[in-house]
């Protein structure tokens, strides 16, 4: 199971030739096309390539099934609905060795609460399958050094003017961050064996300072800067405790990219609230408020149970949503003998209500917890600029929740322990 981990695995599903891949929108699927409102639609990929072959089920709120479809050549499953739930049940193929985490469980992610002419998007920038890599050569201005490309297909450095680098799964097209030293340049381009951007300027980064304001007592306050085009981050300053004092950073120059600012605020004997904010990217922010997104805490005694989850919370402020992630053995609750298959992960996203959440039920018992499983999970509050609508088309889409805020909007997370999430 991966759930995220503290500040740094936050701040941070399909095969396709490496001449292209299918997109829902330009920059990796944030903007993708109008859905009609008697209609729910369902996209999955493994990084940029869409996954076929991936079981979705749209359910009435009663857990009645309206239709199960697999995902098609594009990565898409949709289902003539205007409101209920869906579940995508994804499993992975274990590899040999396994990676150093461990070969993936299968996942079940629950939507509760969607609505016709949703466009929910579930999948991870990086990918879970074996992709056949291809090559391209990129022309860069004539400078001395080593110049570094970075793609969304993969990276890689070399002295002008023409860099080669190992890509898989490219899009049609190509945002490129080109890099030599502290100077640097974003410019998109089609996808080719050659790829000319010998005409982009090298610009100096930027050079601020960033600190926190009005700091809750108790209380620690991180901070991490990315630049986005569309999906893809160009850059990140990486996190950087401002609390106690001002912390240098240096951004980088350009034009016609979003900024999403990450704020931790940690406060002892409550846990931690995480928001990202994004803008349109005109350069470092010189403070960020730690009081200005105020959220409602998870406090002890939550309960992880077959049916569903209860929990306390306390504190100001207002959630739109809770988000649960539950790691199953199942039989471990009795001792039973582990199974090949034994474990798995359902993850949730619903409206908040009550300080409880009923687990919806799926049409494959394997996936439905019971007495005989041993459960355990993490749990989050969030609240978003426009609510609940706002937050579960791309809840599970971003490598944290709060890196899927909306264009001009935020998302907020709290949590305490470990942050939900795949």
């Amino acid at each position: 199971m991966r759930l995220l981990h503290g500040f740094s695995a936050m701040c941070f599903g399909l095969l396709v030739a490496c001449t292209g891949s299918i997109e829902t929108g330009q920059g990796g699927g944030d903007d993708g096309p109008d859905v009609p409102t008697d209609e729910v639609r369902v996209v999955v990929k493994d990084a940029l390539a869409p996954q076929a072959g991936v079981r979705v089920i749209f359910q009435n709120a009663d857990d009645s099934v309206i239709e199960e479809v697999m995902t098609d050549a594009t990565g898409t499953a949709s289902a003539q609905m205007t409101a209920g739930n869906v579940s995508v049940i994804r499993t992975y193929v274990a590899v040999t060795p396994p990676p150093p985490e461990g070969n993936r469980v299968p996942e079940v992610v629950t939507y509760v609460g969607v609505k016709g002419g949703d466009l929910i998007e579930l999948g991870k920038s990086e990918p879970t399958s074996v992709a056949t890599p291809g090559a391209i050569v990129v022309k860069v201005p004539e400078v001395q050094g080593t110049v570094t490309v970075k793609t969304p297909c993969g990276s890689g450095s070399g002295e002008a003017p023409n860099v080669a680098i190992t890509v898989t799964n490219c899009p049609s097209m190509m945002d490129m961050y080109v890099t030599q030293n502290d100077q640097g340049f974003y410019m998109q381009k089609p996808y080719a064996e050659n790829i000319d951007v010998s005409l982009g300027v090298l610009n100096e980064s930027l050079a601020s300072t960033v600190t926190a304001t009005n700091v809750p007592l108790n209380s620690s306050v991180n901070v991490e800067q990315k630049i986005y085009a569309g999906g893809f981050m160009l850059f990140t300053t990486g996190d950087k405790r401002v609390d106690q004092q001002p912390q240098n950073v240096d951004m980088p120059n350009l034009t016609g990219v979003d900024g999403l600012v990450l704020m931790r605020v940690t406060t002892q004997q409550q846990g931690a609230v995480m928001t990202g904010t994004r803008s349109l990217y005109s350069g470092a922010v010189s403070s960020v408020d730690a009081s200005a997104h105020p959220m409602p805490y998870i406090m002890g005694n939550t309960k992880y149970e077959p049916t569903g989850v209860t929990w306390m919370e306390a504190g100001t402020g207002a959630a739109d949503a809770v988000m649960v992630t539950l790691a199953v053995t199942r039989g471990a609750a009795m001792g039973m003998p582990p199974a090949i298959d034994a474990e798995y992960v359902r993850a949730i996203i619903a409206p908040h209500g009550a300080t409880t959440l009923r687990i919806p039920a799926v049409p494959d018992a394997r996936f439905n917890p019971s007495a005989l499983d041993e459960m355990g999970g993490a749990i989050g509050l969030v609240s978003a600029s426009g609510g609940y609508d706002a937050i579960r088309q791309r809840a599970f889409a971003k490598e944290s929740i709060v890196d899927a805020a909306p264009a001009g909007g935020s998302i907020s997370l709290s949590y305490s322990g470990q942050a939900p999430g795949l």
